[in-house]
């Protein structure tokens, strides 16, 4: 049980920083579409807490640690999202 838990929890990053740039790049602008938005930055930026939470869980499971290297790659890509927008706006 343990190990499913772990397993849904790793994936949520994962699916959530493509789905946020998909949404960014979109050409739909509503208040629910910015809401999403915002949600799923947040989840996949907070990838690495769910790495954590799921070596918690789940101690040595070899798709977990596959799972959580993933959540760590999209933390990283929600931050190079981040730097490529401040260095749009030229700050």
């Amino acid at each position: 049980m343990k190990k499913t838990i772990a397993i849904l929890l790793e994936i949520l990053p994962i699916v959530s920083a493509p789905l946020a740039y998909l949404l960014v790049i979109s050409d739909y602008n509503s208040p629910l579409i910015r809401a999403v938005i915002g949600i799923t930055f947040l989840i996949a930026f907070l990838g690495f807490v769910f790495f954590l939470i799921g070596r918690k869980l789940a101690k040595g499971d070899k798709v977990v640690r596959i799972l959580g290297i993933i959540d760590c790659i999209a933390t990283l890509f929600i931050v190079a999202i981040y730097v490529i927008a401040i260095f749009n706006f030229g700050l």
